[in-house]
């Protein structure tokens, strides 16, 4: 499959067909035009696909910018089509995306690969939401709690940029960059709910609300519940398969979220409460549902763009983030760690946005942050009242950074585009990292681009890794550095016609310094010893049916990806994924969704002796109705994995079970939507 995929890619590279030059002007550096994200949902969903070829997107440069210009490889997946696929959470939608997989891991969270580089907290890839990050868990420097398991009910849009963005972004825009854009009060104009069911007792409540106000006001609002019991996977004690029990992956999740704007001023917000169980117990031992996990997390940000002239903008916001944990842990069968810890960050950031003609524009900004870990409380016992207190593991603990970054975005022609950004950051405990970005985007034949990038990006070392201490087994290092990580990619887009797009696009990836335990004996110490090399190829087709069948599309992408660490491959991610994806448009009022995702086989750490993980197929369907009762109410029902098929995600070696993470078998989701 993957073989036709780069056939076609092929195939239409040497058959360019004509496309005029309006879309290069539609494409200069200070136009807004159809498809920006200022647009109304209903606009956008309105769009023709020569409109689409014109679509504007945010993170890849900080700017709007289209889509088809970017120098970035970046994807957009807008609500239409995460409505279309019966997508339960963002996790569902990023699994289609190129380069991508979701894996479960021990602690009870979904962990992220991305271009063959997978770690326990997904620290590599950096979420936000409405451009501000998530990664608020400053103890794993990480924002697997916030961004797992989100609701998508509420998303506008999600732009997913691969590759290496510290230039723009600072730390953790390592591997990847994913911000979650959501539905403002011009979006909603109105009141939206959702309810949902599923396998699992799985449920799911959603409402929405938003109205612009003559006098300049607006305000959204964004409500979300859900609870599920998760799959009781099965865990055996030996090779015989005795049953040693299951796993507890019971979840609940309560977020709000919050838009209000008066004028250029805008106060936003989202607050997560969730509760959630393990695969397996924190020491080894089977928590038979005794383990809760329990983490608060907010954050709340004012900002204000300042018109200073036409074509010179300043953005400024100030901002605050909390995370707690307050969590049970089973050590024992009879045992319990009670553990509470607060991480918070307080900062700032302003932007300057020149536009200095048609065909260049200028950014730069300053950012600062104070960052703090403490409140920590362990305590150990059969009980929480009767616990007794033991040593912290991890201590107090601040940190201060600033950074400040250029970029120019420059088309010396109309089908050439040019970006050259720096950023340099300073940190009060490891010093300083400069990251530079480059790169061009070169229409060589009317719709057919090459694209060439090259960057920089670094992983500041999280506060556990830094302060980790009264452990018998692992132990921080306060002189540790950050993660370095070098990017170039090469890409060829090609659309020659309305209809088709396919893009083919090669990266290679050297990261240093990888932070890991390190030692002969124990305690292991965390140390910059790392050191991997990671390959691949990305190619994805998509053709939209304009004519007949208007409204259905057929697409497909594949990664081939090669890591290699300390000589050999690395463990615990397939070398190949693919996704087929069909939407038909059965009318103006039906449409149906099928997916079907190919993973190959998972090689084993050095020194496990188990066979690799099986690959697998698994299948995915779904049907939408929209517009019933006067284009009020839509209603879907989806069924994953369709053919019940038995696969694993690759377990650690060293837990008291054999196998490995059984994920889910056939499973049913349904869900109603109303607006007014």
């Amino acid at each position: 499959m993957g073989k036709l995929i780069v056939s076609l890619v092929l195939f239409t590279v040497c058959f360019p067909l004509y496309a005029g030059d309006q879309v290069k002007s539609k494409c200069s550096i200070n136009s807004v035009d159809e498809g920006d994200p200022g647009m109304s949902m209903e606009d956008m969903l309105a769009l023709e696909p020569e409109d689409l070829m014109v679509m504007k997107v945010y993170t890849a440069s900080k700017m709007e910018e289209c889509l088809t210009k970017s120098v970035a490889t970046t994807t957009v997946i807008e609500q239409k089509q995460i409505k279309e696929m019966g997508a339960r959470n963002l996790l569902d939608v990023l699994k289609v995306v190129p380069g991508f997989g979701v894996t479960q891991s021990i602690y009870g969270t979904r962990q992220i690969e991305v271009r063959g580089v997978r770690t326990d907290f997904s620290e590599k890839v950096l979420f936000m939401l409405n451009g501000h990050p998530l990664d608020n868990m400053l103890l794993s420097a990480s924002g697997v709690f916030n961004f797992d398991g989100l609701p998508v009910e509420s998303i506008k849009r999600l732009e997913i940029v691969r590759g290496s963005s510290s230039a723009l972004y600072g730390a953790n825009a390592f591997m990847a960059v994913v911000n979650v854009i959501t539905q403002d009060a011009k979006d909603l104009d109105g009141f939206h709910a959702s309810v949902a069911a599923g396998s699992f007792d799985t449920q799911q409540y959603q409402a929405s609300w938003g109205k612009q106000f003559d006098n300049e006001f607006e305000a959204a609002l964004h409500f979300n519940y859900a609870d599920t019991n998760g799959i009781d996977s099965p865990l055996y004690v030996d090779s015989s398969r005795t049953l040693l029990g299951t796993s507890n992956l019971t979840e609940r999740r309560v977020d709000f979220e919050w838009q209000l704007a008066y004028e250029d001023f805008k106060f936003e917000g989202r607050y997560i409460d969730k509760k959630l169980g393990t695969f397996f117990g924190i020491t080894d031992v089977l928590s038979d549902k005794k383990t809760e996990q329990n983490y608060t997390s907010y954050f709340l940000k004012l900002s204000r763009q300042w018109k200073v002239t036409d074509d010179f903008t300043l953005d400024t916001q100030i901002f605050y983030d909390s995370f707690d944990s307050d969590s049970t842990w089973n050590v024992t069968p009879n045992t319990y760690l009670f553990s509470k810890f607060k991480d918070t960050r307080l900062g700032g950031e302003i932007q300057a946005n020149y536009t200095m003609s048609d065909s260049q524009a200028l950014i730069a900004g300053f950012s600062y942050a104070e960052e703090s870990h403490g409140g920590r409380e362990d305590s150990m016992g059969t009980n929480f009242s009767s616990s007794i207190p033991t040593p912290h593991t991890s201590g107090e603990y601040k940190r201060s950074r600033w950074g400040v970054y250029i970029q120019d975005v420059w088309d010396p022609f109309k089908n050439l585009r040019l970006t050259l950004g720096l950023r340099y950051d300073e940190y009060s405990d490891f010093g300083n990292t400069l990251n530079p970005r480059v790169g061009f985007n070169w229409e060589f034949v009317d719709n057919y681009s090459l694209k060439f990038s090259y960057g920089t990006a670094y992983r500041a070392p999280s506060v556990g890794e830094l302060t980790f201490k009264n452990n018998s087994t692992l132990l921080g290092n306060s002189a540790l550095t950050p993660e370095l990580v070098e990017t170039f990619e090469v890409g060829i887009i090609a659309q020659p016609t309305a209809e088709l797009t396919t893009q083919l696009t090669y990266y290679h990836t050297d990261i240093n310094k990888i932070i890991t335990p390190a030692g002969d004996s124990l305690p292991l110490v965390y140390e910059n010893t790392g050191h991997l090399i990671t390959q691949g190829l990305e190619a994805e087709i998509r053709y939209n049916f304009i004519e007949s069948f208007k409204g259905s599309y057929l697409s497909a992408n594949s990664v081939w990806q090669h890591s290699i660490q300390a000589d050999r491959r690395l463990a615990d991610v397939p070398n190949y994924r693919i996704n087929l994806i069909a939407n038909w448009a059965i009318d103006r009022t039906w449409s149906g969704f099928a997916h079907v995702l190919i993973k190959g086989s998972t090689p084993r750490n050095l020194g496990d002796s188990r066979a690799d993980v099986p690959g697998y197929t698994i299948v995915n369907l779904g049907i939408l109705g929209k517009g019933f009762f006067n284009e009020t109410v839509d209603i879907g029902f989806n069924v994953h994995n369709l053919f019940d098929k038995k696969y694993y995600d690759p377990a650690p070696q060293n837990l008291d079970f054999t196998g490995d993470f059984q994920a889910p078998g056939i499973t049913f989701f349904g869900h109603v939507d109303i607006s007014f």
